[in-house]
């Protein structure tokens, strides 16, 4: 399972100039301005007339404003934008946007951001280019409370998954196994009450399963085999009789 599964569309990672070089190009600007300022220092205790103290500070102030525009430069180069489906786009059409994505121990971590500045995702890939999510992962909803918090494991979502509504109450939580649901699993009502609660077993419902009313009575109890409901089913009234 990968998250195209619960957003729209998926958000393919794009290869840019990389970051350390850009970082080591700034920093040789900076070098050469810092080596005209200290050159500045002699001037002012060589300079004898009007004219060189002027033609210092003219080239001074030329480099500041080189290192300025390349640093803009490569700030717009770091931003991509992305339409409602997940297509790259322009700024204009955009509901999205990607920062750059930053060497992070074996893999690149990855930041997905709402026009309105707010996170979207964010969590490390073990390729630039490719989905390879690793560890833990988490999307927004764009009013800044989490959607989701998923665990991967090469890519294969492995691993604690926690969902959540839009007022930030859980909607549901299990595991995974090799991208297939197995073990514990529990789903909630809006009001936090708990909906149903069970064990999965390769993806498929097994053993003892409890559904609840949403005032939190329970509603019905039995076993599941293979994702089928087998033997007696015990079913309550709204009261939990």
């Amino acid at each position: 399972m990968t998250r195209q599964e619960w957003v729209p569309e998926s958000c393919k990672l794009n290869t840019r100039p990389s970051l350390w070089l850009r970082l080591e190009v700034l920093g040789r600007v900076s070098k050469i301005i810092i080596f005209h300022a200290a050159l500045g220092l002699r001037w002012n205790n060589l300079c004898s007339t009007k004219t060189i103290c002027i033609m210092r500070t003219q080239i001074l102030l030329s480099i500041s404003f080189i290192f300025i525009c390349t640093a803009s430069s490569f700030s717009q180069k770091d931003t991509i934008w992305y339409d409602q489906y997940w297509k790259e786009t322009s700024k204009k059409n955009a509901s999205f946007y990607r920062s750059e994505t930053k060497k992070q121990d074996d893999g690149y971590w990855v930041v997905d951001n709402y026009m309105n500045g707010a996170k979207q995702m964010e969590g490390v890939s073990l390729d630039p280019v490719k989905e390879i999510y690793q560890g833990e992962v988490t999307w927004y909803f764009q009013n800044g409370t989490k959607f989701q918090i998923v665990h991967y494991k090469d890519g294969i979502l492995n691993g604690h998954r926690k969902v959540y509504f839009e007022n930030g109450k859980v909607n549901s939580e299990g595991e995974y196994k090799e991208g297939k649901k197995h073990g514990k699993w529990k789903e909630f009502y809006e009001n936090g009450t708990l909906k149903e609660s069970g064990f999965f077993d390769n993806r498929q419902k097994d053993a003892k399963w409890k559904t609840y009313y949403s005032n939190g009575k329970i509603h019905q109890e039995g076993k599941y085999e293979l994702g089928k409901k087998v033997g007696v089913w015990k079913t309550h009234y709204y009261d939990g009789t």
